[in-house]
């Protein structure tokens, strides 16, 4: 699967990429938000600390409840209508509401959704069999059409979709029946059928769409789509409400709680005291700074998953062309001075690996072993900081200019990264400047080259739904990847990266990718720090918590209910 390259500016803005890619013209950007107390179902307050598991979700739920409020820090979406953004709201809200072709489960695995089946006569063609029975919330049943009109909304420069590069190798899309659709390819993409579990697959009821323009997707607007909830209100600020859908098609994921509401507290500290208060049920992907209170909380469980699972990525993206950042050896030798251990200790708060790829062992869902030990001679030769001093020296005055690192202000978290960075880099002989950028306007810089102009390097907490190597490195280093900042192209990385997209054997592609692996974790488009595991907070009494990745691009939260 190679799912929409996600990019976080840390615990702080949103992204917006203007590309052109293949078939399509796409655009994207972002903003933020306060907590509002909802009167969450209370719970018995039990002695709990934190656990390390390697679980995939909590106990199921086995009761149902008339609501759950969880935490989501530190911004609500931008939009919900499914193409135009990818971020953590989006990601984590959109798909309770707005459901795609296929579906991920706990373990990152795909299974058939509305697309029931599907089969490939041949590598150029797909035809995927559509789920009958199913209907929009106003009723109307869902056909072939309305999926070919969801997925060339993607295509559309007016819908300003983040996902046109999934779509790259696509030349047609076609109802060829009521519920058959066709999709012709102008090359082999073993990437294509796992996307579709992400947004970019998502189907939403055309007429809606046009009826509303461009309110769609806004509180004015809102959605109209085919999911187990179906909105009710959202104030674009401090909420968003859903309610279950009472037709919903698949009995499976009946939702158990009545209302689903969805609060963003404006601070960190808020979300802690909003779980001990019952505030608030639960929530994903926690800030640094709520991980020490809530290790020994009583008012529920902190859960951090193995590095195994991680699939976020603290990075340095390099958009600078000029100058020292410019140099092979001078990137080189920042990245083998990082003092990673020690960033994840001061910053992390212990929760993370150190970093060497970019991409992550979440990511290692086939050809485990053989990406494994890439990965292993990746880290053994990652941190030297006698070789980055030889570097340095041998770069001579190339290494002498400033190296201006973007960050985002507001978060202990950031500015501790940026200081390390800065210390690791002064160690062996190279400076950099940090460049606080207010956090209203960090969004900017993944979305106007002239809102970084003057960076060398932008901060990020990056991470993709695809559990496929191949996903992190097609939008990092092939041409019109979403997150190929500086123009970044090497001729032997994309034939070796392309070749991948058309293997039919995951070992071959495994193979292509660690070699193409190899050359970009020496070219240095991005710079990877650390690896951060997945935290979810559970309050006591609720179970059916997805505790992976998957719960970015999931139907999770219909299973949440009582113990």
């Amino acid at each position: 699967m190679k799912a929409t390259f996600r990019i976080r500016a840390a615990i702080v803005a949103v992204v917006g990429i203007v590309m052109t890619v293949g078939y399509a013209a796409v655009a994207a950007s972002q903003p933020r938000a306060r907590a509002v107390r909802h009167a969450a179902v209370r719970h018995a307050a039990v002695s709990s600390t934190a656990v390390s598991s390697t679980a995939l979700t909590t106990p199921p739920a086995k009761r149902a409840l008339s609501s759950v409020t969880w935490a989501i820090f530190p911004y609500p979406p931008s939009s919900i209508d499914p193409v135009k953004y990818n971020d953590y709201p989006e990601d984590i809200i959109i798909p309770n509401m707005c459901e795609s072709l296929v579906r991920q489960v706990p373990g990152m695995r795909t299974v058939p959704n509305l697309a029931q089946s599907w089969t490939q006569p041949n590598p150029l063609t797909l035809v995927l069999t559509i789920r009958r029975g199913v209907r929009f919330w106003d009723g109307t049943p869902m056909t072939a059409a309305d999926v070919v009109y969801s997925l060339e909304r993607n295509l559309q420069p007016s819908a300003q979709s983040i996902y046109g590069s999934v779509f790259h190798n696509v030349k047609s899309m076609t109802a060829t029946g009521a519920y058959q659709v066709t999709i012709k390819f102008s090359a082999p993409d073993v990437t294509f059928l796992p996307e579709m579990a992400t947004l970019a697959g998502a189907v939403v009821e055309p007429a809606y769409v046009k009826k509303e323009g461009s309110k769609f997707g806004t509180p004015a607007g809102g959605v109209m789509c085919t999911g187990p909830y179906q909105l009710k209100s959202w104030n674009g600020t401090s909420s968003l409400v859903m309610t279950a859908n009472p037709h919903y098609w698949d009995t499976a994921l009946t939702p158990k709680a009545k209302t689903f509401t969805f609060e963003w507290p404006t601070d960190p500290g808020q979300i802690a005291s909003g779980y001990e208060s019952g505030a608030l049920d639960g929530g994903f992907f926690l800030s640094a700074v709520d991980i020490p209170p809530l290790r020994s909380s009583s008012a529920g469980k902190l859960y951090i998953g193995p590095a195994s699972q991680s699939m976020e990525v603290i990075s340095l993206i390099v958009v600078g062309t000029k100058g020292a950042i410019a140099n092979p050896l001078v990137r080189r030798a920042l990245y083998l001075s990082i003092n990673r251990p020690g960033l994840i200790t001061a910053a992390e708060a212990g929760a993370g690996t150190p970093g060497y790829a970019d991409a992550s062992p979440g990511y290692f869902s086939y050809a485990q072993s053989q990406y494994a030990a890439a990965y292993a001679g990746l880290a053994k030769a990652g941190a030297n900081r006698a070789l980055a001093r030889q570097l340095v020296k041998q770069a001579g005055a190339a290494a002498k200019g400033q190296i201006v690192l973007a960050i985002p202000s507001g978060t202990q978290e950031v500015a501790d990264i940026g200081a390390i960075v800065q210390q690791s880099a002064a160690s062996v002989g190279l400076h950099v400047a940090l460049h606080t950028v207010p956090n209203a306007q960090y969004g900017a810089v993944f979305s106007d080259p002239a809102a970084r102009k003057g960076d060398d390097l932008i901060f990020t907490i990056n991470y993709d739904q695809d559990p496929d190597p191949l996903a992190i490195y097609d939008d990092i280093a092939l041409p019109f990847g979403i997150s190929n900042f500086a123009s970044y192209d090497n001729p032997a990385v994309v034939k070796l990266l392309e070749q991948a997209r058309a293997a039919a054997s995951a070992a071959t592609r495994a193979q292509l990718v660690i070699r193409a692996q190899a050359t970009i974790m020496q070219d240095l488009p991005w710079i990877p720090l650390a690896f951060r595991p997945n935290t979810t907070f559970v309050r006591n009494g609720i179970c059916g918590v997805p505790l992976d990745f998957s719960a970015m691009a999931s139907i999770w939260a219909p299973l949440i209910g009582g113990c």
